[in-house]
């Protein structure tokens, strides 16, 4: 139907009408984001860039390579402590105090129709509509593991983004970052398009140059709210209502929220969308689970 995966190179692909997501877990079993944007064919891991990259940190395995650095590739779960100094994805603060969360690549499998989020909206399908793309990750030292659920609804062109959290350790760890969606670009350039408001003057669209550094929107409600929608554009500086690329994230969840565009040092460029992460810090006791809500790409 949508999904694809290369078992030998560890290569999954999902495909839409008119766009493909691809992304690779690499020989170190870091899940690296390769491609999103008009469909194609192949193998995108070209687009990946491998430089010495001075006071960017190295994990521990790749040894002597100072070429490899989580903080410059791009991720699907880029998470605090491995050496990424751009916004994370997931922040865990584990039993013993230390914030850290060393996800690696484990499993990954595809199940006809759309995945469902236990108490949560989401986008719903028949199974001759939909597929669901699971791919299990798993930090070695604290066994708390993140199953990345990819729902790929090829004709209606969108790709939906969840997460479900297991602490698979022996002690409680707590949740204090948990965004559903991360999408890195290698390169160019782009503007960053939200919709402000207020009451009875909803939805007043703003759109601003990408520069370096992070620009944020949110709400501090409890509500997504009419202050900002829960919704983001990041579009090519040429992209007009008639031609150019964009790439849309929206937020299927009614309370507080966080979206981030962030250019890096590199003119890399992260967006990530989820829940807010202020006054969050979420319990999940030993066997438990947490569902991030979900994000829906186009």
């Amino acid at each position: 139907m949508g999904i694809f995966i290369d078992e030998k190179n560890k290569i999954f692909t999902l495909n839409t009408k008119n766009s493909t997501y691809q992304m690779k877990a690499d020989q170190y079993g870091f899940l690296l984001h390769l491609y999103y944007g008009r469909r194609t064919q192949g193998c995108m891991d070209y687009l990946l860039h491998f430089a010495d990259r001075g006071f960017s940190g190295n994990p521990y395995d790749v040894g002597a390579d100072r070429t490899y650095s989580m903080d410059v590739l791009p991720q699907e779960l880029p998470s605090l402590g491995t050496g990424d100094y751009r916004s994370p994805a997931v922040i865990i603060k584990n039993a013993d105090g230390s914030y850290s969360g060393d996800f690696r690549f484990r499993d990954a499998r595809v199940i006809e129709g759309k995945y469902a989020l236990p108490g949560l909206p989401a986008v719903y399908a028949d199974k001759n509509e939909a597929q669901t793309l699971e791919i299990d990750l798993e930090d070695p030292v604290t066994h708390v593991q993140v199953t990345l659920l990819y729902g790929v609804l090829p004709e209606l062109d969108i790709i939906t983004r969840s997460a479900r959290i297991h602490n698979g350790g022996r002690e409680g760890v707590w949740l204090e970052k948990a965004q559903a969606a991360c999408i890195d670009w290698t390169g160019g350039e782009y503007d960053v398009m939200y919709f402000y408001g207020r009451h009875a003057m909803e939805r007043h669209v703003q759109r601003t140059p990408l520069v370096h550094g992070a620009q944020v929107i949110g709400s501090r409600r409890g509500t997504s709210s009419h202050q900002y929608n829960p919704m983001m554009i990041i579009a090519e500086r040429e992209t007009t209502e008639d031609a150019g690329s964009c790439y849309a994230m929206s937020f299927v969840y009614s309370g507080s929220f966080k979206a981030e565009a962030e250019k890096d040092q590199f003119n890399q460029t992260r967006a990530l969308m989820g829940l807010s992460d202020e006054q969050f810090s979420y319990p999940v006791e030993a066997g438990g689970d947490f569902y991030i809500p979900e994000t829906i790409l186009t």
